[in-house]
């Protein structure tokens, strides 16, 4: 999926939480703890048309050791007030929602990266 995969994300901990298939949709959660010890939880739903998947929807939970919200990127529809709508990030809280363009797991991965410093991978 991500060719490039093997160079940005060192994981000391990493899990599938559920995984879900039909003929038409799927539904992946898998749980990574990154080499600083965060935590990136990554949620993504797939409807699958003519044989292809299409990511309609997403969710990226970064998160402290401690369980805080660094980070979550998603597009679940419910701040139409923003620019960006569905897509929008929350920094440091629920409650703190900012505007963010579509984002992709690679794309969450180069933040990671250059906010820690410490992203490489094994996986």
């Amino acid at each position: 999926m991500y060719p490039h995969f093997n160079n940005i994300a060192y994981n000391r901990a990493f899990s599938l939480i559920k995984r879900r298939e039909t003929a038409t949709d799927g539904y992946l959660r898998i749980q990574a703890t990154i080499t600083d010890s965060s935590i990136l939880e990554i949620s993504i739903y797939c409807k699958i048309t003519e044989g292809i998947a299409h990511i309609n929807g997403y969710r990226f939970h970064w998160q402290d050791k401690e369980k805080k919200l660094i980070r979550r990127w998603d597009n679940a529809k419910h701040h139409p007030e923003l620019k960006t709508f569905p897509a929008h990030m929350h920094i440091g809280s629920d409650e703190n929602v900012k505007e963010s363009d579509d984002i992709d797991l690679w794309k969450v991965l180069q933040i990671i990266k250059s906010e820690t410093g410490r992203v490489y991978t094994t996986w």
